[in-house]
């Protein structure tokens, strides 16, 4: 009898941790030389070490507390796609939504009940259609940017005469990207909805909670606080519905 390589087979392999290993590493690299060229750089326009060290340390403190929010949907994640394959996702250029909407679609189209039936059951040609659907689309932005990015850029960040502009661009694309991901979401499950819901309302409560000058702070940890929030409220929704 034929054997079959399963989606599990995939996930689990040291080919694919090898790869994702060298690709961390690699982006890692990357960054550190960009570092050192942008520190040389603000030593040689009379910046002192000082404040150099300072923006460092600030820098820091501004990219962890965002990254909770991803910690938390690598776990989310992690049930669905296995471990290695989420690493690389969200380290890199993914996204939770993204992700699980594409994993969502693709396995209702190639016949499964959810997702999770699609982590037991598929085989490795069909999660591969996965990963391949995950990585184009999400790599159509680039190719979008490369001929058209830099005009793009320059004709948001003109005068003052296009400022009115810049927010009617920016409303523009943030409600295109909500009638995306909103549907999706609140009319596809019951629980789901309700888990959104939540932590639209958690997200909500900690704006105005972060208005306060002394818990400005808050701010920094609304996304972070809204996911878990909502992830916490699914216990919850899932005895009710």
């Amino acid at each position: 009898m034929e054997n079959i390589t399963t989606m599990k087979d995939i996930i689990n392999s040291p080919l694919l941790l090898t790869l994702v290993i060298i690709g961390l590493l690699y982006i890692v690299a990357f960054s550190l030389v960009y570092l050192k060229k942008a520190y040389t750089h603000c030593l040689e326009l009379g910046i002192t070490k000082e404040d150099i060290h300072k923006v460092i340390k600030s820098s820091i403190v501004f990219s962890i507390v965002p990254s909770l929010s991803i910690v938390v949907g690598l776990f989310v994640l992690i049930a669905v796609m296995g471990t290695v394959w989420s690493w690389w996702r969200l380290s890199v250029i993914g996204s939770l939504s993204y992700e699980t909407m594409i994993a969502s679609s693709v396995s209702s189209a190639i016949g499964f009940d959810s997702t999770a039936a699609m982590l037991d059951q598929a085989t490795g040609r069909q999660f591969g259609v996965v990963m391949i659907l995950m990585s184009i689309g999400m790599l159509s932005g680039f190719l979008i940017l490369i001929p058209f990015g830099k005009k793009l850029s320059s004709s948001v960040s003109k005068s003052e005469h296009s400022s009115s502009w810049k927010y009617v661009l920016s409303g523009t694309f943030m409600l295109c990207l909500f009638s995306v991901y909103i549907p999706v979401l609140l009319f596809g499950d019951t629980i789901q909805a309700a888990v959104m819901l939540t932590g639209l309302v958690i997200a909500l409560a900690l704006g105005v909670l972060a208005k306060n000058p002394k818990l400005k702070w808050v701010g920094e940890f609304i996304m972070a606080f809204s996911m878990i929030g909502g992830m916490l409220s699914s216990l919850f929704w899932t005895k009710i519905f």
